[in-house]
């Protein structure tokens, strides 16, 4: 069966006057498709909300000089069923390290500090909004649902105080969501960012070592490279529980895409609901 956001890129590449075969970039909450020089990203219209908040995003950070994918074209463009963001496409010199998502964490944190038109930063919808397509009733989802209740007075309570600031956080600062071009680092996939604590964008170095089996040197590498180190900050272990429950519910939402993402799902509803890990796959 054809996927029908894949025939809306089709038709935006059109209007854009793209030409060329086209090339699935990635495919998971949303549809990664290459064109040329041209990267759209596509999700259904019930996710429009964020594809807005990731435009205003992306023109915020541009203000501010913090080196981010740029817009090919800053509207929202509808299609169909479909709404999708426009992207220049960036090609990669060599994988990014711990110290380059360090030092995109570190320009956030001293340059959008007066970003307060950006739209809030919200972990636990974004986690609801990953598992909104699965009926109430599954297991997985509603845990997902119900640790998201659990964590919303602990997350207000920290949301506006951290001893960092207030500034754009990306959201989901690891070695995947950072290219590293020819014009050096940049910040990609601005889907979860958004105005909160600066603290939160250090919690994926901490996921990578507590789930991942990453060695203890990579947040020391990073805490290091961002001159400044949140763990002291009693907040930040609520920042933690709350980026783990996102990457979790990802992977619940994109379950039935693979025997692998089912298993993964698996594994880490029952690491957080049971408390009895095993590591997690990067996938």
């Amino acid at each position: 069966m054809t996927d029908h956001r894949l025939d809306a890129a089709g038709k935006v590449f059109e209007v854009l006057g793209i030409e060329g075969p086209s090339e699935i970039v990635r495919d998971g909450l949303s549809l990664l498709v290459r064109r040329s020089e041209v990267l759209l990203r596509v999700r259904d219209r019930s996710a429009e909300p964020v594809a807005a908040r990731e435009v205003e995003v992306a023109r915020a950070l541009q203000e501010s000089g913090v080196s981010a994918t740029r817009l090919v074209d800053e509207s929202l463009l509808v299609e169909g069923s479909c709404v999708i963001t426009a992207w220049r496409w960036y090609d990669v010199v060599r994988p990014s390290t711990p110290t380059d998502c360090a030092v995109l964490a570190r320009s956030l944190r001293e340059r959008t500090r007066d970003h307060f038109g950006v739209s809030r930063f919200d972990p636990l919808g974004a986690a609801r909004n990953a598992v909104a397509h699965i009926e109430i009733g599954d297991a997985q989802a509603d845990f997902v649902r119900l640790r998201a209740f659990e964590l919303a007075e602990r997350w207000a309570a920290i949301a506006d105080t951290d001893p960092a600031g207030t500034v754009i956080v990306h959201g989901d600062l690891h070695g995947d969501n950072v290219l590293v071009t020819s014009e050096g680092p940049i910040l990609a996939d601005l889907e979860l960012a958004g105005v909160g604590p600066a603290s939160f964008d250090t919690a994926p170095a901490a996921v990578a070592v507590k789930r991942y089996g990453a060695d203890q040197g990579v947040i020391e590498q990073f805490v290091e490279a961002q001159q400044f180190d949140p763990r002291s900050w009693d907040g930040f272990a609520t920042c933690v529980e709350a980026y783990e429950l996102w990457v979790t519910a990802w992977a619940v939402g994109v379950r039935e895409r693979s025997g692998e993402l089912r298993d993964e799902a698996q594994t880490r509803v029952r690491c957080l609901r049971d408390g009895s890990c095993e590591p997690w796959k990067l996938l």
